[in-house]
């Protein structure tokens, strides 16, 4: 197997890792968060991923199968297409480069979803030759918030993001707060970024009908064997635990 990993360390002690595989369609992407024990306390309220694609390319999104459309342009945001409404981050579009959009709202939050479902999701570029961008994540073991935990998929822009941590939908119970001197680390993710493109179909939905396959593909092989970081446990490094837990709650009815 040809493997590539780059790393890249900023000041905040925050190391992206991109990984490629040999015959591999995409590429994997993850994060070590490391905070040294000498730190001033601080908090973290989000970190995520983030791809922004072509506007001229990528305008029709999909993030299930009974939620994908042709998205408006970034520019329908502006305040001279749009009018902005009382619920921050929603406008009313009133000028739309392209008029089937006149009268819509769009706000990024109609499009979230619970972790439980939210294992890929993406981008299409119709024009010819079709081209799909998926945003695949594998498990939900280094997501925040646990299965029905809401999170933000894909929005106008085009953007595309795979999140980890916030308080969207909870609040501040799920910004995590450190203290000074406390040491912590923690791996977010990895996830694939997968593209497809068409070869003997003509149909460009059919890039999403791939997209869940291989999906499926992704969460069947978690945990993941080739992450070079020490950080990172191997499926050889891992347990099982099965068993009943009881909640014992004296005011349950």
């Amino acid at each position: 197997m040809a493997y590539s990993e780059l790393q890249y360390q900023n000041q905040m002690d925050k190391l992206p890792e991109f990984i490629m595989l040999r015959g591999s369609s995409g590429f994997y992407s993850y994060a070590i968060f490391e905070r040294l024990k000498d730190w001033p306390g601080f908090n973290l309220p989000q970190t995520r991923i983030v791809f922004r694609l072509r506007k001229d390319k990528f305008q029709y999104m999909a993030v299930a199968d009974n939620r994908q459309r042709h998205m408006p342009l970034p520019e329908d945001r502006f305040p001279r297409r749009s009018r902005a409404l009382i619920v921050p981050e929603a406008v009313l579009l009133v000028h739309p480069v392209e008029p089937e959009f006149k009268g819509e709202v769009d706000d990024k939050y109609q499009y979230s979803c619970e972790n439980k479902d939210l294992y890929v999701h993406g981008w299409i570029c119709s024009n010819p030759p079709a081209v799909g961008w998926w945003q695949i994540t594998p498990s939900n073991e280094f997501r925040s918030g646990g299965l029905m935990k809401q999170n933000l998929t894909s929005h106008v822009g085009p953007y595309n993001l795979a999140m980890f941590l916030s308080a969207h939908y909870v609040g501040e119970e799920m910004v995590l707060k450190f203290h000074q001197g406390e040491p912590w680390k923690k791996v977010f993710g990895p996830v694939f970024i997968y593209l497809n493109t068409l070869i003997d179909n003509n149909d460009p939905l059919w890039l999403w009908e791939d997209a869940k396959q291989q999906m499926l593909t992704q969460v069947q092989s978690w945990p993941y064997n080739f992450p070079a970081s020490e950080d990172f446990p191997k499926s050889d490094q891992r347990g099982c635990v099965s068993g009943r837990l009881q909640v014992s709650d004296s005011k349950s009815s």
